[in-house]
């Protein structure tokens, strides 16, 4: 008995110590991605298991910010983000996103990379400086193609999954997330010169 109590012990302490370092490796991953987007080094944590077990929030992502507006250099991920940001890379290599170039229904996994790379754009903005949720969303509408081809898509996939995440996506938004600033030509368009929007 005693030796079946330590086996499944050893084996639990075994399965968390690789899920931990596995969580260790895809931070990293994302961190250096982010850091990309940020043009500053920042750290990226993925909420665990048993955190989303008791997780209650609708944020997909946060960051903090000190009491004079500073953002930390920290960025928090809700589980599922990070769970499609890690596929991401395998799903436009199989032609998983491809929905978004072919203008055919995409399926819930599709859409969920698609949502998690548009978080990670959405909080890189955060980590920038940026507090207000409009002006944010608004400008990583125009980032996510840039995440997207941090990730490995193709310009032409990056492109298409940053249109398909503004007329899809972006219009579902609370009004805290929306603004008539944002478009070409406006006042948050990050490529004033460019005609092609987002």
């Amino acid at each position: 008995m005693r030796y079946a109590v330590a086996f499944v012990l050893v084996a639990v302490l075994g399965a968390g110590w690789v899920m931990h370092e596995r969580k260790s490796v895809l931070e990293d991953r994302l961190a250096k991605i982010t850091t990309q987007l940020t043009v500053r080094h920042v750290k990226v944590h993925c909420q665990t298991f048993a955190g989303e077990l008791v997780d209650v929030g609708a944020e997909m992502g946060s960051v903090q910010f000190t009491g004079d507006g500073v953002p930390t250099d920290t960025t928090d991920l809700k589980r599922p983000v990070c769970t499609a940001l890690d596929r991401f890379h395998d799903d436009v290599t199989t032609g998983r996103v491809d929905c978004v170039v072919t203008g055919a229904a995409c399926d819930r996994r599709a859409f969920q990379d698609v949502i998690a790379l548009h978080t990670l754009a959405h909080e890189a903005w955060h980590l920038r400086g940026i507090s207000n949720e409009a002006e944010t969303e608004c400008k990583s509408l125009q980032t996510t193609a840039q995440a997207a081809q941090l990730f490995g898509a193709d310009p032409q996939r990056a492109a298409a999954i940053a249109r398909y995440y503004a007329s899809t996506y972006y219009p579902q938004m609370p009004t805290e997330y929306r603004t008539t600033q944002c478009g070409n030509g406006g006042p948050f368009d990050l490529r004033p010169a460019d005609p092609n929007w987002p």
